[in-house]
């Protein structure tokens, strides 16, 4: 399963190449058209395969990788175009179909999918191949991807390139990762309880401080997330023009490139204020009670998060250094400027990955809590009644032996 995935997506090279070199494609229009072709002949190469099975209970998500899997391959070829390494691929498709590609954020977006989630795409059909779960790291990819297409959507067409007809091709990209995600967050795995779980009190905001002291680690992620709610609402006031001097000083010293004529990251900033700001303070509150993370739902939002944090920040930082963003919008010279700049943006793409695994390692390991079949049978050899039975059936098994040796 998995070769037939990966080899279908190396199609992207030839394709890509025979349609810039062999083909006049000049009408968005038809550019569209001739995408839409390719993505159901990628789709239909493993759904052919699986066919042939003789068993078929494969998960549906598989034939949705081989899509996810070329575009992947098209967007490394993508970015390394616009940086020059490669040449005669995609220029046709960067000049008619979606020319924002060709800025400093295209080109990290590109530089993303191709590395970073075509590793999760082949981990995930690893995973499927050897009938193992993919939730982990699904949920991760789900909110890279997710994240990805709210920053990126909205800013190509509220841009300076404006709407062409092949943006539509973006659609099975916004989709399909959210009903994964649904999917995968109704299937949650069922913990143990912890006894604090088991046993809640109620307790007062001073008592929960005063229970911080013990707590050091859970007190510095508490930091963590008032610091980045706070940044959040710094950027985002310095992106929207406020007028204050704090804003306009850190937008002209330490971030200049959220300047940037082409949106991205201003949709950037208003994302980390409308949809982060709100999970750093749930989390904020979740920590400062003992105990209170030690639940399915966090991990599963943590890794989410997690997932969001490394694509917008890998992207922010990139964007803020490639050679497509103009000189002065680029990370400031200036020694303390440019140390604050990677203090924040380090912190913002770090901590978020160090939260996910702590999480993970505050909950116990996975055992289901409801009676499967096996639980309810081990239940029952164990029960008294159980016991006594079997030693009625010795007991007679015994005695039939002796009968049948008596009468011989």
């Amino acid at each position: 399963m998995t070769t037939i995935v990966f080899l279908t997506s190396l199609l992207a090279i030839p394709i890509s190449y025979f349609m810039n070199n062999l083909f006049s494609l000049r009408e968005p229009l038809v550019i569209l058209l001739v995408g839409v072709l390719c993505l159901l002949l990628v789709t239909l190469i493993p759904y052919f395969h699986i066919r042939k099975r003789p068993t078929n209970n494969t998960d549906p998500f598989y034939y949705a990788l081989g899509i996810f899997t070329f575009s992947s391959v098209i967007d490394l070829i993508i970015a390394l175009e616009n940086d020059g390494i490669i040449d005669d691929f995609m220029e046709f498709y960067l000049r008619e179909g979606e020319p924002y590609l060709r800025t400093s954020h295209g080109t990290m977006v590109c530089y993303w999918d191709g590395i970073a989630h075509y590793a999760m795409y082949l981990i995930m059909l690893a995973a499927l191949s050897w009938n193992q779960s993919y939730r982990e790291v699904g949920l991760y990819w789900a909110g890279s991807i997710i994240h990805s297409m709210l920053v990126f959507v909205p800013g190509s067409i509220i841009g300076k390139h404006g709407i062409k007809w092949v943006i539509f091709l973006n659609i099975p990209y916004i989709i399909i990762p959210v009903f994964v995600a649904v999917s995968l967050l109704q299937s949650r795995p069922k913990y143990k309880e912890s006894i604090a779980e088991k046993e809640k009190k109620k307790t007062n905001w001073l008592s929960m401080l005063k229970d911080l002291i013990h707590r050091p680690v859970d007190a510095l992620y508490i930091f963590y997330f008032l610091t980045a709610a706070f940044m959040a609402l710094i950027r985002a006031c310095a992106v929207l023009g406020s007028e204050c001097s704090l804003f306009k000083s850190y937008l002209v010293h330490i971030e200049p490139y959220m300047a940037d004529d082409t949106n991205y990251p201003k949709m950037q900033m208003l994302i980390y204020f409308f949809y982060f700001t709100p999970y750093y303070i749930w989390m904020t509150c979740l920590l400062l009670k003992r105990n209170s993370i030690q639940k399915s739902w966090v991990v599963d939002w943590a890794t989410i998060h997690a997932g969001a944090a490394a694509q917008a920040q890998f992207c922010h930082i990139g964007s803020s250094l490639h050679y497509r963003t103009p000189y002065s919008l680029r990370v400031p010279q200036s020694p303390v400027y440019c140390s604050i700049f990677w203090i924040i943006n380090l912190m913002l793409l770090v901590v978020p990955q160090f939260f996910m695994v702590y999480c993970r390692r505050q909950i116990d390991p996975i055992v289901e809590v409801g009676d499967s079949d096996i639980s309810k049978s081990l239940k029952a050899m164990g029960s008294q009644a159980s016991l006594d039975a079997i030693d009625r059936l010795v007991e007679t098994a015994t005695k039939n032996k002796m009968i049948a040796l008596h009468s011989k």
